[in-house]
């Protein structure tokens, strides 16, 4: 899921038309949001169902948020430094934080229980 959100900020500007319907609308915003959210709950899943008794294990949910802000940062600020035609975008991170806090309660409807805390076998 990282390959695929980093593949993703990678595409060249010119591929993006910023007069497009798409672009006009802003559902570049909620695809950030479902994607943080599907690798929020992909970690989430990872660690929560690992078996293991690490604390990463039990606090699934702080690394996996760490990790997710990370990303999010690192993703916009290669778009502006690296990435042909690209640049940052505070609305795009918001939308990465609420796909990662998306994902949290996603991975409870799912499986029934918060992603963190001690782990019930």
């Amino acid at each position: 899921m990282t390959l695929v959100l980093m593949a993703l900020h990678a595409l060249p500007g010119r591929e993006l038309d910023g007069q497009d319907w798409w672009m006009e609308w802003r559902l570049d915003l909620l695809l950030h949001a479902f994607l943080f959210g599907i690798w929020s709950v992909t970690g989430l899943v990872a660690l929560r169902k690992s078996g293991g008794a690490s604390a990463a294990c039990r606090q699934a949910w702080p690394v996996v948020v760490v990790l997710g802000l990370g990303l999010a940062v690192g993703l916009e600020w290669a778009q502006a430094a690296l990435f042909a035609g690209r640049g940052q975008d505070v609305g795009d991170g918001i939308a990465d934080v609420f796909g990662l806090i998306a994902g949290g309660f996603a991975f409870r409807a799912l499986y029934l229980e918060w992603p963190v805390g001690k782990r019930t076998l």
